[in-house]
């Protein structure tokens, strides 16, 4: 009777949550831990032999891809063309030069940009509160890509390292459910992190990356 009154099956729901919640909390875990916990721990001395060259695409997700700027490493994911790991309901891309690292994920998300953006500052701010470690950030902005889509950000920065969060949300190519194509919205999160003067340094590069973003049509 539960599941009824909210329009939700017992098949949609798994241990009493709701299964269409599942992947973008996980987008959100994934994306906050890696902020707080992953990037901080990245050096400019890890070796990487991946480098990209003009004309490469990267995959984020199924008709949703970023161009990237031409010597940066492909630390994960895969490129148009090359597989390297799987893209499926979660896709995960990163590109570092030197100790500056991007960092995008995608996942099937039916709210906003400002909505995505929203869940990540609230799982971060737990983390930070745990921690101890509260990372100052600003005033959210707009981003808009070449393709036109627009997207929100904002900046954050801590005593060595500064960086930036954009989320966008894309209407992606229908999936087949029951015979029937069904149009799906997805998510797409990308953080770049790095030591100041370096993020400084690269920023056409990091805003020519992030503007590259697009759906197919």
């Amino acid at each position: 009777m539960a599941g009824a009154a909210t329009g939700t099956t017992g098949e949609e729901r798994l241990l009493g949550i709701d299964r269409k919640t599942i992947a973008p909390a996980l987008l959100v875990l994934a994306l906050a831990l890696l902020m707080s916990v992953v990037l901080p721990a990245i050096d400019a001395r890890t070796p990487y032999h991946h480098a990209t060259r003009k004309g490469d695409v990267a995959v984020l997700a199924g008709g949703i891809t970023l161009v990237p700027a031409q010597g940066w490493d492909l630390a994960n994911g895969a490129l148009l063309g090359q597989t390297r790991t799987p893209v499926g309901d979660t896709a995960q891309t990163e590109l570092i030069d030197g100790g500056v690292d991007l960092f995008a994920q995608a996942a099937p998300f039916a709210g906003t940009p400002s909505a995505l953006l929203a869940r990540v500052e609230r799982i971060n701010a737990d983390l930070d509160h745990a921690r101890g470690r509260p990372a100052p950030v600003t005033h959210h902005y707009d981003v808009t890509t070449r393709q036109g889509d627009v997207g929100v950000a904002e900046d954050f920065a801590g005593v060595s390292r500064q960086g930036s969060i954009v989320a966008f949300v894309f209407r992606s190519r229908p999936r087949s459910t029951a015979g029937q194509a069904q149009p799906t919205s997805e998510g797409v999160e990308i953080v770049v992190s790095g030591p100041i003067g370096s993020v400084a340094r690269r920023r056409d590069a990091i805003v020519a990356m992030i503007r590259s973003v697009r759906a197919a049509s």
